[in-house]
């Protein structure tokens, strides 16, 4: 009862227009706290709760940079990577040491009527480096270490969080499809840590972008019906600011992808209401999953894995009393896995159907993420190699000879491997199949609205 009263207490106040910008005095997010905290602080106790966090981020009266702060903290909160202060109005509004770029290209409050983007300042790498580092995925800088289940919890960068997401909401186009072919070109993962989902998006959106559209219903309340392969549809409500800052993006082309993840978030609410009572729907869906079940909620059809690696199981612990894991293990010779790959992605593109893969912990190539969700995108015979997505969108230029050692060619997010060496990369391979899953018919369910 307590969370539903905060949650209201909050939405009751005087809502805004969805997508409309309020320009603000604050500057930083030191500023935005000390002239917000008292109004977030619904149950005056002087500390902001996650359920505080919550009627924020999913309220349409927190916009601009009210909405990129509340963003920032539902951020860090949520990611597991770092040491979370008290969250407290004097510790929040100490400013940073030294303003980053990043954090100067935040200081230009625009006008409601100006949605422009971002004066030059925080380059494109820095804003997808913040997404990645506060998402719960480990980042390519962490890959050389590891070797236990946990690492050393980091100190929070509010304001480079806070800068990341301003940008994403003021440069953020508000429709839901602005191309009649929407693609995977630019769209990238952001911080929830739901490459496991971004990945079989990708996959169905490069197999037919069509069926993509096909699956969204606009109503004519704001709200957006999202109809999935497997039968089962969702009642969406607009998104927040907060809600954009969180998600993931498409670039120029539209909300459908961050819609997409707020109503998979949904679904996940709606099957465990116990587990997501008080958190967004976006909370519900960066605690990872498997692309397999993205798959069939998308498809409807069921799939099959085969496995590259293994791991054993480890009785070591590290000086915490941690489980240290055990490097894996090739799950048979490569040249048996290698034809394995061969004839099942031969077999998928050639009937359409879609497929995914994804690495392990262990250390990769430079430009490839440990314990990190790929699209498959195609295979061609004629020169065995494996054309694949990284929802990251990142871009890689090898230093040396690609390959093994020094990575592989990449520009948003796409590259290609040789299958043999492919098969010493990944962890394992998720291809649909033809065979249908039972169909969950039935109205659509309203999202909880978080």
């Amino acid at each position: 009862m307590l969370s539903l009263a905060l949650i209201l207490a909050v939405l009751a106040q005087d809502p805004a227009p969805v997508g409309a910008f309020k320009p603000q005095t604050a500057t930083t997010f030191a500023d935005v706290v000390r002239l917000k905290f008292d109004s977030w602080d619904q149950d005056r106790d002087g500390t902001l709760s996650k359920l505080e966090l919550d009627a924020l981020c999913i309220s349409h009266r927190v916009q601009g940079e009210e909405a990129a702060a509340a963003a920032a903290l539902k951020r860090v909160v949520r990611s597991g990577k770092y040491e979370v202060p008290p969250l407290t109005k004097e510790v929040l509004s100490v400013a940073a040491p030294k303003a980053s770029a990043g954090a100067k290209s935040a200081k230009t409050a625009l006008p409601a009527s100006s949605p422009a983007p971002v004066p030059a300042g925080e380059s494109e790498r820095a804003a997808d480096d913040a997404d990645r580092r506060d998402s719960g995925e480990p980042t390519q800088a962490s890959s050389t270490a590891a070797t236990s289940t946990t690492s050393p919890l980091r100190k929070p960068n509010f304001q480079s969080s806070y800068a990341s997401g301003l940008k994403k909401i003021r440069n953020s186009k508000r429709g839901l499809f602005l191309d009649e072919t929407p693609d995977i070109d630019a769209c990238k993962q952001g911080p929830l840590g739901d490459c496991f989902f971004i990945a079989a998006v990708g996959a169905f959106t490069h197999r037919d972008c069509a069926a993509l559209k096909r699956m969204f219903v606009e109503q004519q309340d704001g709200t957006v019906l999202v109809r999935f392969g497997n039968g089962q549809s969702i009642v969406v409500a607009p998104l927040s600011d907060a809600e954009l800052a969180l998600s993931g993006s498409t670039g120029d082309e539209g909300l459908w992808l961050p819609v997409l993840e707020k109503a998979i978030g949904s679904l996940r609410q709606d099957a465990n209401p116990e587990k997501y009572d008080t958190e967004t729907a976006t909370d519900a869906i960066a605690r990872g999953g498997s692309t397999a079940t993205m798959l069939r909620i998308l498809t409807g059809h069921t799939t099959m894995r085969i496995a590259l690696k293994k791991r054993p199981r480890s009785t070591k612990k590290d000086e915490s009393g941690n489980p240290v894991l055990e490097p894996s293990n090739p799950a048979g010779e490569h040249g048996a896995l290698a034809v394995r790959v061969r004839e099942a992605l031969t077999q998928a593109f050639a009937h359409g159907r879609l497929a995914t893969c994804g690495t392990m912990q262990e250390p990769q190539p430079k430009g490839i993420a440990q314990k990190h969700a790929y699209a498959v995108l195609a295979f061609d015979p004629a020169v065995d190699v494996v054309h694949l997505w990284n929802p990251h969108g990142n871009s890689h230029t090898p230093k040396g000879a690609a390959g093994l050692l020094h990575g592989y060619p990449t520009k948003a997010g796409r590259f290609s491997i040789p299958v043999t060496e492919f098969v010493r990369i990944f962890g394992s391979v998720v291809v649909e199949t033809s065979d249908p899953l039972p169909s969950i018919d039935g109205p659509a369910k309203p999202g909880s609205g978080k």
